[in-house]
């Protein structure tokens, strides 16, 4: 058994090993294909932690890139500068 969170439903679900359509091995994470008991769909879930590590690091990165254009849009501001 399999605990997911359906991101349809966004409910905990219980997955049987029956429901497992495919498993695909990555350099960074394993990927599980597997039908939703809630919902009826396929979903991918990803696991691993590399997988996560570069996920935050992405959100850090995005974060970041839009602080500073918040920051270069109040330097405009304060300068007279139309954006």
């Amino acid at each position: 058994m399999l605990l997911i969170t359906c991101p349809v439903t966004r409910t905990d679900e219980l997955v049987a090993h029956r429901r497992i359509r495919s498993v695909v091995n990555h350099p960074t994470h394993i990927a599980v294909s597997l039908e939703c008991p809630a919902c009826g769909g396929t979903h991918v879930v990803r696991t691993g932690r590399r997988w996560e590590a570069a996920r935050a690091r992405a959100g850090t990165a995005s974060r970041a890139a839009a602080q500073t254009s918040v920051a270069d849009a109040a330097r405009a501001a304060r300068a007279g500068v139309p954006a």
